[in-house]
């Protein structure tokens, strides 16, 4: 944000569990002034963006129009939700992280002494959908 040029406000860094109706009720909180709420909320996992999206419209705003939301996991709500999401394919991390495990317990049992893993970086997709806008369409909403 700061390398935008974007206002970055403490008030705006909220903490929510990973759930929905935790999510939900920050969110409301969060959105209730119409002067001092953001245009984007970027959420730790999908169900906390879906919490945000419902306490957005129960306040009367308009996804995307209003207020981007994103979350994170590919959760299979996003679709019917049209929720923008970061897939950092969670399969992929688990099987690796099995593997790397199965791997560490071998050596174990085979009186080898384990080596600590090594870092892998896996890749990140941005699946886009429909609660996500430009922040020019998102600069000045209209408050319906």
């Amino acid at each position: 944000m700061e390398a935008a040029g974007l206002e970055q406000r403490s008030a705006w860094s909220v903490i929510s569990d990973y759930t929905v109706n935790s999510a939900y009720e920050v969110a409301k909180s969060l959105l209730a002034d119409p002067h001092n709420r953001p245009t984007a909320i970027c959420c730790a996992s999908d169900e906390m963006a879906i919490g945000a999206i419902l306490a957005a419209r129960d306040l009367g705003l308009h996804i995307p129009e209003q207020l981007s939301v994103i979350g994170v996991d590919k959760h299979p709500l996003g679709v019917v939700f049209g929720l923008t999401t970061i897939d950092q394919f969670v399969e992929e991390q688990g099987t690796r992280a099995a593997h790397t495990l199965l791997d560490e317990l071998a050596e174990t049992h085979e009186g080898r002494r384990g080596t600590l893993p090594s870092l892998t970086e896996l890749p990140i997709t941005i699946v886009t959908r429909s609660s996500t806008a430009s922040p020019t369409k998102n600069k000045n909403p209209t408050f319906h």
